[in-house]
């Protein structure tokens, strides 16, 4: 599995941005370098989509467009790993705002990416 960059965050984020507008500025480069380093050690595709989409949802490393992102690249990781995620809007609201309670962790997100995705042929 390919090494998640701080660069490939950046272009990843500011594609959303471009896309949908917001306020990209950069909150925390702090967060950004925490989950390159801890999703590099992560050699699972499951547990490393998980714990940067959690990341990402939980200590925001931009003024906007982190969930987005989040989502994005959980999705790419998956990708890598040759599995595909199909998730609603609903039902990524309801992990989002179980992050945001504190009553969601990333084994709780990885389950569910697992639960959610299948592997493509």
């Amino acid at each position: 599995m390919q090494d998640i960059t701080l660069e490939t965050i950046y272009a990843l984020h500011d594609r959303i941005m471009a896309e949908c507008g917001g306020d990209g500025r950069v909150l925390s480069e702090a967060n950004l370098h925490q989950l390159v380093f801890r999703a590099n050690l992560t050699h699972d595709v499951h547990e490393r989509a998980a714990l940067v989409f959690y990341s990402l949802c939980a200590f925001p490393a931009f003024r906007g467009g982190n969930r987005r992102t989040a989502r994005r690249l959980a999705e790419t990781i998956l990708a890598s790993g040759g599995h595909r995620v199909d998730l609603s809007c609903e039902e990524l609201g309801g992990l989002v705002q179980g992050i945001d309670a504190f009553a969601v962790e990333t084994d709780d997100v990885e389950q569910f990416l697992r639960v959610h995705s299948r592997k493509m042929h």
